[in-house]
């Protein structure tokens, strides 16, 4: 591997980037094959924004270069980019990018500042690696929908591809924030995924009484003594509105496990009238 070079893409090669935080799992691993088996050349960045983390998640998200670095060495990508906050935000640093509509959709409203930073490193990355194709997990489907409209707006010329959320065997997402729960808390993690799927079969079965299934998801979710919900949400997978329905229903939910903030969601089609 060797430093982040636009020279491929000047020579007519398709370029595939993966934006990763590091601590990289088997979701990522998902990315990156993904992204090899359509591209000629694959792009990994490992970079801890600070721009879309409170001060002392910061500072306690899992951080191992060399371990990163041995897993991409392991996968064969071409370039992985390693900066450091100060490459992304020198002194006088004064832009961002936000999708404002759009960010106040599901927990948007209360977690405006998180996503005006996530979609502000996504900008800074895609003009420095310059992919013809962007790869990102459908764990979190609001951070999904801003980046694809932060794309279509912005007319940058990357295709975004989002793969399916890689689970663990008991149903659990991957997440790096895993590595930060006890035993005990790993345990009770379980309930969020049970509760999601849950969900996601009234749905399947012909349900549409959407706020009922949101507070029957809380309910079940907390039904556990270590789940805190923070948000949750069934909604039109399109607009993220309970009010339309189109072709899937989104179920969504952001939970905090002891100190730790996990997400989960399914997308499932809608059961059409009459079938």
């Amino acid at each position: 591997m060797t430093a982040v070079s636009l020279k491929d893409r000047d020579l007519g090669l398709a370029t595939g980037f993966v934006p990763t935080l590091g601590w990289l799992h088997e979701g990522h691993e998902a990315l990156i094959l993904r992204a090899q088996k359509e591209n000629d050349k694959v792009i990994v960045s490992r970079f801890v924004n600070p721009l879309q983390f409170r001060k002392i998640a910061y500072k306690t998200y899992p951080r191992d270069e060399k371990r990163d670095v041995k897993i991409c060495r392991g996968l064969n990508v071409d370039y992985l980019f390693s900066p450091e906050p100060f490459d992304m935000y020198p002194p006088g640093f004064d832009t961002g990018v936000e999708v404002k509509d759009l960010a106040g959709k599901l927990d948007g409203a209360s977690l405006r500042w998180h996503y005006r930073g996530v979609i502000t490193v996504v900008a800074k990355l895609f003009n420095i690696t310059q992919p013809n194709r962007a790869y990102f997990g459908s764990k979190d489907p609001h951070q999904l929908a801003l980046i694809r409209r932060m794309v279509d707006d912005l007319n940058f010329p990357v295709k975004i591809i989002s793969v399916a959320t890689k689970r663990d065997k008991d149903g659990v997402a991957l997440s790096s924030r895993n590595s930060l729960l006890s035993q005990k808390e790993r345990e009770a993690a379980k309930v969020i995924s049970k509760s999601v799927k849950a969900i996601g079969a009234r749905v399947k079965l012909g349900e549409t009484d959407r706020a009922r299934m949101t507070s029957d998801l809380i309910g079940m979710i907390e039904a556990e003594p270590l789940a805190k919900v923070d948000f949750a949400a069934v909604v039109d997978a399109d607009s993220l509105t309970q009010e339309r329905f189109a072709e899937k229903t989104l179920i969504y939910t952001a939970v905090y496990i002891g100190k730790i903030r996990l997400t989960d969601n399914r997308v499932v089609k809608n059961r059409k009238a009459g079938g």
